[in-house]
């Protein structure tokens, strides 16, 4: 599958659903389980190893989540905010994507450690160097920004303010050819209704497996759902298998995929 191809798997309305993974056996376990698209969490994949999120993995232990996958998955990457504090070492790192295959990655604005997201001017320098380092157009770039994902989420979920600086933030994004755009954090439903008004790209969002419905979240306008760490943290709580654990979550969501209300992207 390509960047186009994948592309085409966000509909407005019925979201791309990705089940996230945190190691080798848990992407390799939801790629026998059918599905051809197998997407990271870095929390997932630090806290696997005892490890605290927020880059204090290595780039290396992070793609090699990937490794056992076949070349035909869609393999995407948790970035965070690309794994280096200077655009030289950020290039690095892009091209060591290509090396491991990598076909679309989730980018932070906010720097690990900070409490604020970065500035427009000093992020958009980093996408810059993105596109042209990717001269070839092959990487997916799901941009994410974190404004409602810092301080009490309940109060940002309220906040009228905030909600017109991220449509303002996000459109400027756009100007720099991202592929769609990922809010983790948000979950007032008018809200998420007003953004996908009114941005051009698709619209990511992040629900928690065991405490979010996915049909409350449909006809909204978004079309993608991650469950970014949930899938580690409830698998975390039981005792079964890797592999029956996520043919248990495909089952669950099948009727939603059957009905065409979501997309699992099933082979």
């Amino acid at each position: 599958m390509n960047k186009s191809e994948f592309l085409e798997l966000h509909e407005r309305n019925r979201p791309l659903t990705l089940l996230n993974v945190w190691s080798k056996e848990s992407a390799k376990s939801l790629e026998n389980s059918g599905v051809k698209i197998v997407a990271s969490s870095s929390f997932g994949a630090a806290s696997s190893t005892n490890q605290d999120d927020g880059q204090h993995i290595s780039i290396e232990e992070a793609t090699a989540v990937f490794d056992e996958l076949s070349p035909y998955t869609f393999r995407s990457l948790d970035f965070e905010a690309g794994y280096s504090d200077d655009a030289y070492g950020f290039q690095r790192n892009i091209e060591y994507l290509f090396n491991k295959k990598i076909n679309g990655i989730n980018l932070e604005d906010k720097l690990p450690g900070e409490n604020n997201i970065q500035g427009i001017k000093e992020f958009t320098e980093k996408i810059n160097i993105l596109h042209a380092t990717d001269t070839q157009n092959k990487l997916f770039i799901n941009v994410r920004t974190d404004s409602f994902f810092q301080g009490d989420i309940i109060l940002q979920n309220k906040n009228t303010d905030l909600l017109r600086d991220t449509i303002e933030r996000i459109n400027h994004y756009e100007k720099y050819a991202i592929d769609s755009i990922f809010i983790p954090g948000l979950k007032n439903k008018e809200f998420i209704r007003t953004i996908s008004r009114n941005v051009s790209v698709p619209l990511n969002i992040m629900l928690d497996i065991e405490k979010d419905s996915i049909e409350d979240y449909l006809s909204l306008g978004i079309s993608r759902i991650s469950f970014g760490p949930s899938t580690y943290i409830e698998k975390s709580k039981t005792n079964i298998a890797v592999d029956r654990y996520f043919k248990q979550k495909i089952n669950q969501l099948s009727y939603l995929d059957n009905n065409e209300l979501i997309n699992l992207a099933r082979r």
